[in-house]
């Protein structure tokens, strides 16, 4: 669960560390983010496409050739080397784990010495990428960028005139040859107008392909390109070629995805440790790749679409879908580290639908997917499977015998340890020296694994690792953001007596106890290393004594580095949050349920039967996933499954993914209070600042497409829609209207809050159990089409027709949704220093919408916020004030003259 709780928090901390000035402790942020990546590659996807559509804001040109009005060099290059390191520690991962492995394996040292040393292996490969001499050379660029411009050195050997175009984008745009001036520093390729003029263009050669096409027309002409750049180059001669050619490719190999700067003089070392990764960091730099590659390609089968005449569209769809390659490991990331793992093992393109828009060609597509089991969730399978776990014996072996700090050798996929550690570990097992302040006692502490038929095997800890990076999470930015929960009995946070997965039973699990050093299973009787006669009662305090002394000589090599103060505090334990601010909402209780004994979980199998034929076509999602296994000849075990999803291109999701955060953020604070509130925060993944992901609502229309729909009783509105369906005073019809009024409470909050607007008939949607789902939230924080001539002037959209689902206005099941209203506002008003964190966070140097103008930047955006949740109104008045909004909302005449616009200008029914 720890995992989670970062990943929530994600989108504030990326952009902490891209915008915070440069004299501000970014680098401490930085190194957390880092050592996440290292563990996590999940996490460190989502940090790649977050990066990356900064990128894009501030580099020189637009995606259209044209200049960008966003561009700064600053955030630009930060964004660049932010990118290479995070890469660095993903195929890098721990250093020196493989060795520590053996040294643990052989008995050489006890499994808490083997946590801790991996701990601060971990750590440091992280302050050594963030602080290496590249990375402070960045920083002075960035320094620089500031003030007089860029601090890029000019000289003859990486510098001169090459005519040069972008590749083309588009397929009826034609670039014409341009002169400009070029210069490789700072394993970047810069291009300006002249020398020490406007930069027009930058491209990270990391990973950097560069060709000399034999086919191509123009003389001395070759090509650099990576995922997201072409340069098309022409030279005066073969030997000016020939020289550019050799310095990008030294460029592009020496710019290695390791923890360590590489200087002129050892390039040649450089290019070894690229051609000589060992096998588990080929198969992390290749998943890591490919997985970034499938997400692209699926993204740009929308944008190639949208180019395509719109008779074409559908039949063209299949076809693109059925060339994307699928990598061996490939997964929908559009998921938390604790969701079920789901891997895809195939495309079904007959099932692809084209949505045809103006501006825009949406194109959902089904997957035929695998689950492992009911239990292993994304970190534990990408850990199994690329963790240090799944290195093989022979190749660990090999690895190790090679020695500390030994040449690479030809032979052996052995990669060298990082420069700066200077002694080996065999030493540094001999020698006692003292503790440094950068590693406690209580990090030296870790669980066993039981012996198996192999003997002991180690186990990378995401269960000690999760323990400790709890509590680095809670001292965090982040995490004292997070600590300002109204709820003080969260445990999403604290994964401390976590009950164990049963998917890793047969992993011995220790679990720190408040009155020993080390607390072991009952039933674990083995020993405490392979080949080792030592007992599990061993004496404690010689013990830690001799545990101390290893780990102290471990940490004593490595160069002594300031780590952030959230990962030095690591096994303190977490901190209740008990601000004087909150204020205890009473737990909501529904009066009706109450007096009828209703359960209001689920309507009758008859009436979402009946549903499903004005709401799915009559094939709802089970119905459709049965058919494709027939149609698709899938296999019949159960663990293969069907899932879908939009991709999306020529729009940026960034506002909406931040939208639904915090949508997801006030379902936790209503939950947490019992209250019956119904939200539905789907899945966003934007992958670029015009591209992105959008989780499928499975058994759900639009309020649109649901008037439109056979038989639909137009004349009865919505009243009569349920009352058909689920039947007139029966146990389903109340089921159905208290789902209806539950969700309907859910979106009149967060649309009043969140100042959602837009909100006609074509972005509210229903499902077949009769509750609300809004979507589509372009509009937010009090933007609104028209500005300021909007016609939403209503709080929220709360129409006749909605009350008349509840009976009519002052009904009782009208009044117990003001009542659900009134309670869910008050909770909401409680926990507001979290949501103002969250706004405020996101608001500096944004560029959404919703927070940029002259309209809504500034803190003009938050300062409505804060106004909407009246924290300047005494507690007294509130639930006078809350009732007054739904008074208000009710059958507003905006509303009304909102979806009347709508139906006559996009011909949405109203």
């Amino acid at each position: 669960l720890v995992f989670d709780g970062i990943e929530f928090y994600l989108p504030q901390l990326a952009h902490m560390i891209i915008h915070l000035e440069v004299d501000w402790p970014s680098t401490t942020l930085e190194q957390f983010a880092l050592v996440i990546s290292q563990h996590s590659l999940h996490f460190a996807l989502q940090f790649n496409w977050i990066l990356v559509c900064a990128l894009q804001d501030y580099q020189p040109e637009t995606s259209g050739g044209e200049v960008n009005p966003t561009y700064n060099e600053l955030f630009y290059t930060r964004c660049i080397k932010l990118l290479q390191n995070m890469e660095r520690c993903v195929v890098y991962g721990t250093p020196r784990a493989s060795e520590l492995r053996k040294l643990y394996e052989m008995g050489e040292i006890s499994r808490e010495e083997f946590e801790a040393m991996e701990l601060a292996d971990r750590r440091f490969n992280a302050f050594q990428i963030v602080d290496s001499p590249s990375n402070k050379a960045g920083l002075n660029m960035e320094v620089e960028a500031l003030g007089t411009g860029s601090d890029i050195e000019f000289g003859s050997g990486n510098s001169g005139w090459l005519m040069y175009k972008r590749g083309k984008r588009r397929k009826y745009r034609r670039k014409p040859w341009k002169r400009r001036f070029f210069v490789v520093a700072e394993r970047m390729l810069f291009c300006f107008d002249k020398p020490h003029g406007t930069l027009r263009r930058a491209m990270p050669l990391e990973s950097a392909i560069i060709e000399e096409p034999h086919d191509s027309k123009h003389p001395f002409y070759f090509e650099v390109h990576n995922q997201n750049y072409q340069f098309l180059m022409r030279g005066n001669n073969a030997s000016e070629v020939k020289k550019w050619v050799g310095l990008l490719e030294q460029n592009a190999k020496t710019a290695a995805l390791f923890s360590m700067a590489l200087s002129p003089s050892n390039t040649h070392q450089g290019q070894s440790l690229v051609s000589h990764l060992s096998p588990q960091q080929r198969a992390r730099y290749q998943f890591f790749k490919g997985e970034r590659d499938f997400v692209r390609s699926l993204c740009e089968i929308a944008e190639e679409l949208r180019f395509e005449p719109r008779e074409e569209r559908k039949a063209l769809a299949p076809q693109l879908i059925a060339e994307t390659p699928i990598p061996p490991c490939a997964y929908i990331p559009m998921i938390k580290s604790t969701d079920k793992w789901l891997r895809v093992l195939r495309m079904l393109p007959n099932e692809a639908r084209v949505f045809s828009t103006k501006e825009r060609c949406p194109v959902l597509m089904c997957f035929e997917m695998q689950f492992e089991d009911d239990e292993t969730d994304v970190a534990n399978y990408l850990h199994s499977q690329y963790g240090d776990e799944g290195v093989n014996d022979d190749e660990m072996s090999e690895s190790f015998d090679a020695g500390d700090g030994a040449a690479p050798n030809p032979q052996s996929d052995r990669f060298p340890s990082p420069p700066n550690t200077s002694s080996s570990l065999g030493e540094a097992l001999k020698q006692k020296q003292t503790l440094p302040a950068s590693i406690t006692a209580g990090q030296a502490q870790g669980e066993r694994k039981s012996i198996g038929s192999s003997g002991m095997r180690p186990t990378m800890g995401l269960k000690q690792f999760s323990r400790n990076l709890s509590t680095a999470f809670a001292n965090s930015p982040m995490g004292r953001i997070a600590n300002k929960s109204k709820n003080p009995s969260n445990k999403s946070y604290d994964t401390r007596k976590r009950p164990t997965s049963p998917t890793h039973s047969q992993r011995g699990n220790v679990w720190k106890d408040e009155k020993s050093e080390f607390s072991y299973e009952e039933n674990d009787t083995t020993n405490s290393s392979a080949g080792s006669n030592k007992s599990p009662t061993r004496d404690r305090k010689n013990s830690k004594t001799k545990m101390n002394v290893r780990v102290q000589k471990f940490i004593k090599d490595m160069p002594q580095v300031s780590m952030p103060k959230a990962l030095k505090n690591m096994n303190h334990k977490k901190k209740k949050f008990n601000s004087p601010e909150y204020r205890k909402v009473k737990i909501y209780k529904s009066q009706s349920d109450a007096s009828t004994g209703i359960d209001t979980s689920e309507v009758s199998l008859d009436s979402l039967n009946r549903a499903k034929r004005f709401v799915c076509g009559g094939e709802n999602w089970s119905d459709k996933c049965v058919r494709l296994r027939e149609t698709n000849a899938m296999p019949e075990e159960r663990n293969v499954v069907v899932n879908a999803v939009i991709a999306k291109s020529n729009d940026d999701v960034r506002q909406e993914v931040f939208v639904m955060q915090m949508i997801h953020y006030y379902q936790s604070v209503w939950k947490d209070e019992g209250m019956p509130i119904f939200l539905k925060p789907y899945k966003i993944l934007s992958t670029s600042k015009e591209t992105g992901l959008i989780e499928l609502l499975k058994d759900a229309t639009s309020i649109d497409g649901l008037k439109k729909s056979d038989n639909y009783p137009t004349e009865l509105g919505l009243r009569g829609y349920f009352e058909i369906v689920y039947g007139k005073s029966t146990q389903d019809f109340l089921k159905a209207q208290n789902n209806f009024m539950h969700s309907l409470a859910g979106y009149s909050l967060v649309s009043y809050l969140l100042g959602l607007k837009d909100r006609h008939n074509g972005n509210i949607m229903i499902n077949t159990r009769g509750q609300l789902i809004h979507i589509d939230f372009g509009f937010a924080f009090g933007m609104a089409p028209g500005h300021e001539w909007s016609m939403e002037r209503a709080p929220f959209k709360f129409t006749k027709e909605y009350a008349d689902v509840m009976d009519g206005y002052g009904s009782a099941k009208y009044l117990e949704f003001e009542k659900l209203f009134v309670q869910g506002f008050k909770a909401a008003r409680a926990s507001s220093q979290v949501a103002l964190g969250l706004v405020e966070i996101m608001m500096y140097r944004s560029n959404y919408p919703c927070f940029t103008g002259v309209r809504y930047g500034g803190n003009i955006a938050l300062t409505r916020f804060k106004d909407r949740l009246m924290l300047h109104v005494p507690d007294d008045q509130v639930e006078k004030r809350a009732k007054a909004l739904v008074k208000l909302s009710y059958d507003h005449w905006g509303t009304r003259y909102y979806d009347e616009f709508q139906k006559m200008t996009n011909g949405l029914a109203v």
